[in-house]
C-alpha cells in the first residue's frame, strides 16, 4: 500500500489516499492496476478507468455465455393454479382459491429465492413493470419473474451484440439513459460495480422509477471480513472490471445524493468469495485448469476446507459482513 492524491468520483474527496495495486485474475493475466480507497467515504475505485473496457471482457467472460433457462412451459391450467398461490404468498390476496390451489400445486420453486425481494420492494402485483439492468443477453432474474407470473419485464445492456427476445423477454442493446419507460422495479444484479458513470446511472434510475418505486442493487461490498482478510487477493475486486468497490456508506451516500433512500440491505455472500480469494492468494487464476470453479476435482481444496469456506461465508454474512450485498433504494 502506498499513498496517492486522487480525487474520489463518489463523494469529490480531492486527498491523498491510500492506493493499492491488483492483478487481473479471472483470466490470469496478471496485468496490474491502481486503486485507491477515499479517505471519505470508504470506496475503493480503480485510479484511471481504461479508455477500452471492452478488451476486459472476451467472447468467454461468463455474462455472454451463461443462458438461463427459460420460463417453464407448463398447462395453462397449472400456471394459472401457481399463480393463484404466489399471488397470495407475495401480495395478500385471495386466500381462499389460493388454499385450494395448493392442494394442486406447489409453489413454484423460485418464489423461494425471490419472493422476499419481491416484497421488500413492495411489489403489489404481476402488472408491477420491471428494469433489469446489464443483464447480458439471457436474465435469470426476468425469467423467473415470468415464472411466477409477472408479464411487464424489459432487460438492457449496452454490451451485448444486438437486441434480443427470449420466452417472450425483450432485452434491448442500450444504456439506461436512453428509456423513458416509467418502472415498478429497477434492479442491477452485480453489473453496477462495472459502470463508470456511477452517479449518471442511479440519475437515469431515479428518473424512471415510478413515485415510491424501488432499485435493487446486488454489488461486492467493501465493508467485509473478506477484504479485511484477504486485502488485494479478495476474488471480488476483479480488476479492471469493477471500477468501484462500494462501502456501506459510499453507497448510502451516493444513493442520497440522487434521491434514493437506503430502506433495508443485507449481505448474501457464499462460500465463492472465500474459496476464490484463496486461489488468488495462492496464484491460481479463476478460469485456470486447476480452478475449483473450472475441475473441482483437480482443485488442492480439501472437504474440510470447503466446509470451512461455506461457514466464513454465513459468519459474514449474520453480521453484515459479506464480501456481497443487496441494497433496496427508494424513490424519494
Amino acid at each position: 500500500m502506498t499513498i496517492s492524491r486522487h480525487t474520489c468520483l463518489i463523494c469529490n474527496a480531492e486527498d491523498n489516499h491510500p492506493t493499492f495495486v491488483v492483478r487481473e485474475m479471472m483470466f490470469g493475466t496478471r496485468e496490474t492496476f491502481e486503486y485507491f480507497l477515499c479517505n471519505e467515504c470508504d470506496c475503493l475505485q480503480i485510479a484511471d478507468i481504461p479508455s477500452d473496457l471492452s478488451k476486459f471482457y472476451p467472447t468467454t467472460y461468463y455474462s455472454f455465455n451463461t443462458q438461463s433457462s427459460p420460463p417453464r412451459d407448463e398447462s395453462a391450467i397449472r400456471k394459472f393454479l401457481e399463480r393463484l398461490r404466489v399471488g397470495n404468498a407475495l401480495f395478500g390476496r385471495g386466500f381462499k382459491f389460493a388454499k385450494l390451489a395448493s392442494y394442486l400445486v406447489n409453489f413454484p420453486p423460485q418464489l423461494k429465492s425471490i419472493g422476499p425481494w419481491l416484497i421488500k420492494c413492495h411489489i403489489q402485483s404481476f402488472n408491477a413493470r420491471i428494469l433489469d439492468v446489464g443483464c447480458g443477453s439471457s436474465s435469470w432474474w426476468l425469467n423467473d419473474l415470468k415464472t411466477l407470473g409477472f408479464h411487464n419485464l424489459l432487460g438492457a445492456d449496452p454490451y451485448i451484440e444486438c437486441d434480443v427476445k427470449s420466452g417472450g423477454i425483450s432485452i434491448l442493446k442500450t444504456d439506461i439513459q436512453n428509456i423513458s419507460d416509467k418502472f415498478d422495479l429497477v434492479t442491477l444484479h452485480h453489473s453496477f460495480e462495472h459502470i463508470p458513470n456511477q452517479a449518471e446511472t442511479l440519475r437515469a434510475i431515479r428518473s424512471i422509477l415510478k413515485p415510491d418505486g424501488f432499485c435493487l442493487i446486488r454489488i461486492p461490498l467493501l465493508s467485509s471480513m473478506v477484504w479485511e482478510k484477504y486485502g488485494t487477493d479478495w476474488v471480488e475486486l476483479d480488476a479492471p472490471r469493477h471500477l468501484y468497490l462500494h462501502s456501506l456508506k459510499s453507497i448510502k451516500l451516493l444513493a442520497k445524493k440522487e434521491s434514493l433512500e437506503l430502506v433495508d440491505f443485507f449481505c448474501d455472500s457464499t462460500e465463492f468469495e472465500f474459496w476464490g480469494s484463496e486461489q488468488y492468494r495462492r496464484d491460481i487464476s479463476l478460469m485456470a485448469e486447476e480452478s475449483f470453479a473450472i475441475n473441482p476435482s483437480k482443485s488442492n481444496f480439501t472437504y474440510r476446507e470447503m466446509a470451512e469456506f461455506k461457514k466464513n461465508a454465513e459468519e459474514a454474512n449474520n453480521v453484515d459482513q459479506g464480501g456481497r450485498a443487496c441494497f433496496f433504494l427508494q424513490a424519494r
